[in-house]
Order: structure tokens, then C-alpha cells, then sequence
């Protein structure tokens, strides 16, 4: 480009790019230098035709070089090069007059050497870095060659000052050389590398541009070959040893490899203290969490709670923890503590969904219920509760649906519904129930909870026995008269105490609340004697409430009432005992159908007067006839009595308690066939003790199942039942201790990785069968747990935080172990910036 330039305009160019300008703008110019010092190179013969721009010219080498802060090592002619050098050294503060002499005197001989000769310019020799044949020496930016001092004293010629050889000879790589320099690394047909440079030196470290720029990459990813200038004191590895890029590379692998550097200790005590921060908020987490699980009021107690640990906290840990914590970040807040509630129920929520996504069949149960705030909640299974003023089958069902795919819940797996027996639910046609099966699948089953059922059966037979119905009422009568007053109250608790008996509170018999009415009459019988006497005590003190306490006390010296009231104990005690077993998480149908039987067994045996029970029940009502003889009431109390005196209780049992028992036995047997039962009585054939060799044995039970769900099954169902009944009935066979029940049998089918692999289709219908809900307890459990913790001190907690606070004392650990707390933690970490390091 240059070569079409005039001399005038050239001169012009080199005096606007003056050492000062350079010195403003060298940076912007740095990267076309290469470029602009090659072609004034070749532009050599020109300029030196006019002296006018010579010296401009050599200023602007001159600056070029010093600038560059390395060796200029093109291939120049060797009288511009020492020219060159010498106005490099002359702009040194230290060198003086003498350099800038030298420089003239070397451009004055370049003048004389061009004009004569063309021999140096016209050299056919390759003068590269890596070249072979020319030993350009390359003079260290600090330091004069070792010939300096003599051109400054003789002015000698040229060839004082420039080190040539005519020798061709070739220089290759000598072993001594990574001796020297242990950074050196040779590869063979390739060439030499600084293992240090290389290292460090990588696109993303500041400056990377820039060095390789002014490098051209060598040593770094070009290899270095011109092993004939490499050796030496002046040599290129000891140059490039020496200079800037080396020094800050090697310097940067000393600071890396020296222990217990200032960095490594800084970060050393950064991490200690890291990981002091979280265990210490460890310990935070965890009172938190003790507030969380066992329902607490967490806002108004955590900050006490954290006082009284740190006090007893002998390691002073909690204490130096809350010293070091800023003002506005002390971890001892109501925001905090939220927080925290907010990340330990989002984590217990995914790990709970990452259950459910991996399940291929899962059931819904749902119910409702009304808060202490008088708003109406929709319980989903084992999940929330959502707050809903409206009550139609279509708004639970959306609510439900709503619910189930805002957690990713593939609606497709669904193969029960699990309901209470209200219409809303189990409408035929506009029930819940029916809307999933519109909805989703015809192949849906509707399931009663057997709970409910049970609890309707106890009620429709009190209904037909009025005797018994009216003593149960007594029961809520005499609830509500103790419980109503704090003085009635009071006084009931000082009497048990003066007749040593335990301390026993009266519970509140409910149509709905399926064990209440066994309760309330099991703590009526346990404490009859107190109430009598505490109704005694009221009704002699001529007050407003004497005459409900006199009317209540008649009731409980009637024989009749006394003699049913404990005669019910035992009925309602073995329908307790079979509601508890339909309540346990793990049951199934088979456990209830044995359950059933056995509570069916227990009701007939009752309906023999001639039974221990009964022989104790006819001694406590001869002890209360001559209790209520002995008061001061006795000539009300022998009227009121003598009317019951002529009827025997005997006849009371035969007429009253039989028919009572008859009557929850049939309603029994009638409620609980369904459908739904007949259809999972099928996986009975997975009973060990039921499995025959016949070849009949389970095909109609495995049909039925596949016509139930005609998309899940295929004929590989039926295939491989065949060949699992033969197991079944090996196992049979060797009568081992160790055999399967149904239920172990279905859940080794689900859970052995080789038992499921093997029997794909048989495993698919075992989890449908395991899936199937045989009550809604749970639903129940949720709204108990709600009551718990939604109570009159906290009926503003929000229907979130409600939420967070029930998954986690229903579904949370009793203790968090360390990997969930970690994760808890990072949770919470990444909610927002956090002032703290854990």
C-alpha cells in the first residue's frame, strides 16, 4: 500500500506519527504495526533515496519497537535494524548524547553501505526468527549488547556491532536445553513450547489479545524452531524467560502452587466459615422445624425459641452465630421463620410429587369440610385444603382437576375415586364420581368409604331401636351441661379427684366423627359414679340449672339407661376396633373382608347374655341401684325407678340389645357389597392359601380385571398368570414360614425390579389393586389437622402458609436428616440475595 506513496507524502505521514503521537495512540495503532513495519521494510530502498525522510522514518521505528516492548525480528536489513537500536537506546533517560551520536553515525554508514552495495538489502538469505541460516540477534529490551561500548569509544564500522555467520548449517533441538529451562517442552516434529505460558495464557485471561498479538503466538500455540538463536545469555529462551508474559504466567503458577498462600488462606477461612454459617442455620432450621411439626405457633415462638437455645447452648456456637449477624440480618424473624416454612414445605411437596409422577396408577379421595372462619374447604386426598364458598358437584370436581394438573398429575392414571356418601360425591349421574367417569374413563370405580359406611350402619340401627337412640342422645346432653360451664367443670374435676379416680374428660359423641359415640361412652362409664355425683351436688343447690341436673341425674340412676349404656360398650368397642383397621394407610380389601368377618363374629358372640361382659355389666347396675338408694333424693328416685323395676333386663337385652346387634350386622353385610368390592374380591387369587392346581384356577378373576380396564390389559395378561399361578402354588407347596400374604404378594409384584420386569401386566394390576382406597381417613385426617392448627389465636394464618403448615405435620419427618436440610437450605438460599454465606 505504502509503495504508491510520494516521498512528500511519505516524510508527512512519519512526522504527524511522531513519538508523542505514538505514545497517545499507540494502542489503537499496536495491531497494524506488524503489517506497517513489513511493508516499510520493502519500502527500505525508497526512503533511503531521500534523506528528508529518513529520520522521521527512524523515529517512527524507533517508537514502533520501544512501544512494542519486544524485539522487532522480521527479516529488515541489518543497518536499519542497528539503527533502529540506536535511536531505541538514545530515547533511554539514562544513556545520554552518546546513543543519539551513535545513531547518526550508523544512519550515515547505512547511506554509504546502501549507495555502494546491495549485497546486505539483496541477500537471498531467510532472516526469520525461526529461520536457519542468519543469527539476527535479538537485543534484550533493557539491556545493551555487549558491543555498545564499543562503538560509543571508536566509532568503529558496522561489523563491530552485528554478529553474522555464513555458516548453513542447521541447529535442532538439544536435551540440555529443557535442562535449563524447565518450562521448555518439546514436541517432536513440531517444536518448543513454555508449558507455563500455555497454561495461563487462554482466550479468557485479561490481556490474552494483546500478548498474542504482539507474540504471534509463539511458545503458546505456534512452537518455537529456531533452535539456532535459543541458546545463550542473549539467546531467545533466555530473552523470552525473561519477559513480561513469562514472568506474570510463572509468577501466577507460584501463587497457585504455594501453600498457605494470603489467597488460599483467604478462602480457606471463607469456606470454614461457610460451612460454620450452615450448621449453624442448621440449628435454626431446626427449631423452626419443631414449631412446623408439632403445630406450634411458629411467628410467635421462634425467636424465644432460638433464646432459649442459645442459653443452653454450653458451646456458645448460637450465640457467636447471632454476635457476628448484621443488624438487619439476624435469622431471628417472623420473615425468616416464614421463609423457612415456605422452603421446607416446597421441598416435602416435590419429593412427594416426584412419588406420585413415578406411579402408574393412583387413586383421588377427596372431602370437605368448614374451617374455624367459616369458610368452606375442599380436602384432595392427602394434599391440601382449598378455600371454596360453593358446593356443587361441578365446582369440587374443577377444583379437583385444577389442583391435580397445576402438580403435573397425569389425570390418565386415575382408577378410583374415593368419596364420603354424600350425593355431591356419589351421584349416580351429576356426583363427582360420575363426572371423572365422563370425564376420563368408564373403567373408573367409585368407592364408598368404609368408614362412612360403618358409621351409617351404626346409625340407621340406632334409628330402629328408640331406647337406644335416647341414650346415645344423654351421652350429648351430659356433654354439653359439664362442658358449657367452667364452674360445672371445675367442680366434676374436684370430685374425681376426692374419689381417686383418673382424670378423664367427656368427649363430645358426633353422627359424623366415626369413633366418637365408642369414646364418649367408654368415658361416661369410666367416670359415672363423679357424674352422678357432681349432678347431685348441682341439683341440691336450687339454681337455674337444678332442674337439667336433676333430669340428667334420673336418667343415669334408671336402670335402663345404665344397663344399655353399658351394654353398648362392648358393641361399639368391636366397631371401633374394625374402623381403626379401615383407617390404617396400608390396608387393603382382602384385610377388610378378614377384618369384617371378625367383627361380624365378635357381634354374634355379644348377642349371648350368658358372656362374661354381660355378668360384670349386671354387677355395675346392682352397685348404681344401691348408690342411688343411698341419696337424699330417694323418694323421687323410687318413683322414677319404680316404673323400671318391673321390667327385667333381661327382657331389656333380648328386645333391645339383640335387635340393636341384629340390626348392625345386616346393615353391615348389605352396605358393604358393592361393585367395587366384587370386582377387587378378583385379586384374591393372589392369596397363597386359595391357589389350587387346577388349570381353571384365576382365568375368570384375570378376565374380569381385563374387561375393567380394557386400555391397560392385553392378552399377555392372562399369559402370565399362567405361568404365576405355578409359582403361587409351589410356594404353597413347600409351606415355608416366609410365605407372601396377598398383600406382601402384590407388593413384591410393584416393587422387585425382577418379579415386574418379568411379569409386566400381573405387576400393572397388583399396583391397581394396592392403589384402591378403602376410606377417606385421610381427607379426615387433613381437616383434624387444619382444627389443630387454624385455631383462635391463628385464625389469620393465610390459606398458604395453612397449607404448608398441614403437609408438613402430616407428611414431614419427625427429624430432618443432613441431606434434607441441605436441601431445605438451598432452597431457601435461592429465594433471594442472602446477606449471609451458607
Amino acid at each position: 500500500m505504502l509503495e504508491h506513496f510520494s516521498n512528500e507524502l511519505l516524510i508527512e505521514i512519519f512526522e504527524y506519527l511522531s513519538v508523542q503521537d505514538l505514545y497517545n495512540g499507540f494502542y489503537d495503532l499496536n495491531i497494524r504495526f506488524t503489517s506497517i513495519l513489513a511493508s516499510l521494510t520493502n519500502l527500505w530502498g525508497k526512503l533511503a533515496s531521500n534523506k528528508d525522510a529518513l529520520l522521521p522514518a527512524f523515529r517512527f521505528f524507533a517508537s514502533c519497537i520501544t512501544m512494542l516492548d519486544v524485539d522487532y525480528e522480521d527479516p529488515i536489513d541489518l543497518s536499519l535494524f542497528h539503527a533502529i537500536r540506536s535511536l531505541r537506546l538514545a530515547r533511554e533517560p539514562d544513556c545520554g548524547i552518546s546513543y543519539s551520536i551513535l545513531a547518526l553515525s550508523n544512519l550515515e554508514r547505512f547511506d554509504i553501505v546502501h549507495n555502494n552495495s546491495n549485497s546486505i538489502l539483496n541477500d537471498d538469505t531467510n532472516y526469520t526468527v525461526n529461520g536457519n541460516t542468519t543469527n539476527i540477534h535479538a537485543l534484550s529490551n533493557t539491556e545493551p549488547s555487549c558491543d555498545i561500548q564499543s562503538n560509543i569509544t571508536e566509532n568503529s564500522s558496522l561489523s563491530t556491532t552485528i554478529i553474522t555467520t555464513n555458516d548453513n548449517k542447521k541447529r535442532t533441538y538439544q536435551k540440555w536445553y529443557s535442562k535449563d529451562y524447565k518450562w521448555l517442552v518439546y514436541e517432536p516434529n513440531k517444536g518448543g513450547f513454555c508449558c507455563i505460558y500455555r497454561d495461563y495464557w487462554k482466550p479468557t485471561v485479561p490481556f490474552y489479545s494483546e500478548m498474542n498479538t504482539r507474540t504471534r503466538s509463539v511458545f503458546t500455540t505456534q512452537p518455537f524452531v529456531n533452535w539456532k538463536n535459543a541458546p545463550g545469555q542473549c539467546g531467545t529462551l533466555q530473552k523470552h524467560q525473561e519477559s513480561t508474559y513469562h514472568r506474570t504466567a510463572a509468577q501466577n503458577l507460584s501463587f497457585r502452587q504455594t501453600e498457605g498462600s494470603v489467597a488460599q488462606q483467604l478462602f480457606n477461612a471463607s469456606e470454614l466459615e461457610r460451612q460454620e454459617n450452615r450448621q449453624r442455620f442448621g440449628d435454626l432450621l431446626d427449631g423452626a422445624y419443631f414449631l412446623f411439626k408439632h403445630e406450634l405457633p411458629h411467628t410467635t415462638l421462634y425467636a424465644p425459641l432460638l433464646e432459649v437455645l442459645s442459653k443452653i447452648d454450653r458451646s456458645k456456637k448460637l450465640s457467636k452465630f447471632f454476635d457476628k449477624c448484621k443488624k438487619n440480618a439476624t435469622y431471628d424473624s417472623t420473615a425468616t421463620v416464614t421463609e423457612l416454612l415456605e422452603s421446607t414445605s416446597e421441598v416435602i411437596d416435590k419429593q412427594i410429587l416426584t412419588k406420585i409422577h413415578e406411579s402408574r396408577i393412583i387413586s383421588i379421595m377427596a372431602d370437605e369440610g368448614t374451617d374455624i372462619n367459616h369458610h368452606q374447604n375442599l380436602s384432595i386426598c392427602i394434599r391440601y385444603c382449598n378455600q371454596d364458598t360453593d358446593k356443587d358437584a361441578q365446582t369440587i370436581f374443577d377444583t379437583i382437576i385444577k389442583e391435580l394438573k397445576s402438580k403435573n398429575i397425569d389425570m390418565r392414571k386415575i382408577r378410583f375415586t374415593g368419596f364420603d356418601g354424600a350425593s355431591v360425591f356419589s351421584g349416580e349421574f351429576n356426583g363427582v364420581a360420575a363426572k371423572f367417569r365422563q370425564m376420563y374413563s368408564n373403567s373408573i370405580l367409585f368407592i364408598h368409604c368404609r368408614a362412612h359406611v360403618l358409621q351409617l350402619c351404626l346409625l340407621s340401627a340406632c334409628e330402629d331401636i328408640i331406647e337406644v337412640q335416647e341414650s346415645l342422645l344423654t351421652l350429648k346432653s351430659l356433654f354439653n351441661f359439664i362442658k358449657r360451664s367452667s364452674i360445672r367443670l371445675a367442680r366434676f374435676n374436684d370430685i374425681q379427684m376426692l374419689l381417686k379416680h383418673p382424670q378423664l374428660k367427656l368427649i363430645q359423641p358426633c353422627d359424623t366423627r366415626w369413633l366418637s359415640y365408642s369414646r364418649s361412652i367408654i368415658a361416661v362409664i369410666r367416670c359415672y359414679e363423679p357424674l352422678m355425683m357432681t349432678l347431685e351436688h348441682i341439683a341440691n343447690e336450687r339454681g337455674e340449672e337444678s332442674p337439667s341436673a336433676s333430669g340428667l341425674l334420673s336418667i343415669l340412676q334408671d336402670q335402663s339407661t345404665t344397663f344399655i349404656l353399658h351394654s353398648l360398650e362392648p358393641i361399639l368397642e368391636a366397631l371401633s376396633i374394625l374402623s381403626k383397621s379401615i383407617q390404617t394407610k396400608n390396608g387393603d380389601f382382602n384385610q377388610l373382608e378378614q377384618s369384617m368377618l371378625g367383627t361380624l363374629l365378635r357381634l354374634e358372640e355379644l348377642k349371648d347374655i350368658d358372656i362374661n361382659e354381660y355378668k360384670q355389666i349386671f354387677e355395675i347396675v346392682d352397685k348404681i341401684k344401691t348408690l342411688s338408694s343411698s341419696n337424699v333424693n330417694r323418694d323421687r328416685i323410687t318413683r322414677a325407678t319404680t316404673r323400671t323395676n318391673e321390667i327385667s333386663l333381661e327382657q331389656i337385652f333380648n328386645d333391645k340389645i339383640v335387635k340393636f346387634i341384629d340390626k348392625i350386622i345386616s346393615n353391615i353385610k348389605a352396605r358393604f357389597e358393592s361393585n367395587a368390592l366384587k370386582f377387587l374380591n378378583c385379586f384374591r387369587i393372589f392369596d397363597v392359601s386359595e391357589v389350587t392346581n387346577e388349570q381353571e384356577y384365576g382365568i375368570q378373576e384375570i378376565n374380569i380385571i381385563r374387561q375393567q380396564y380394557p386400555n391397560d390389559f392385553n392378552d399377555d395378561l392372562l399369559a402370565e398368570w399362567k405361568v404365576f399361578r405355578k409359582y403361587l402354588f409351589v410356594q404353597k407347596q413347600q409351606q415355608k414360614s416366609t410365605i407372601l400374604t396377598q398383600r406382601q404378594q402384590c407388593i413384591n409384584l410393584v416393587k422387585n425390579g425382577m418379579t415386574r420386569e418379568m411379569y409386566p401386566q400381573l405387576s400393572l394390576a397388583a399396583e391397581i389393586f394396592l392403589c384402591a382406597p378403602i376410606s377417606t381417613a385421610t381427607t379426615e385426617r387433613d381437616f383434624s389437622t387444619m382444627n389443630r392448627i387454624l385455631t383462635d389465636l391463628r385464625n389469620r394464618l393465610t390459606t398458604e402458609h395453612l397449607e404448608q403448615l398441614m403437609r408438613i405435620s402430616i407428611e414431614g419427618p419427625s427429624d430432618l436428616d443432613d441431606d434434607l436440610k441441605d436441601l431445605i437450605i438451598n432452597c431457601w438460599k435461592i429465594k433471594k440475595s442472602r446477606k449471609i454465606s451458607v
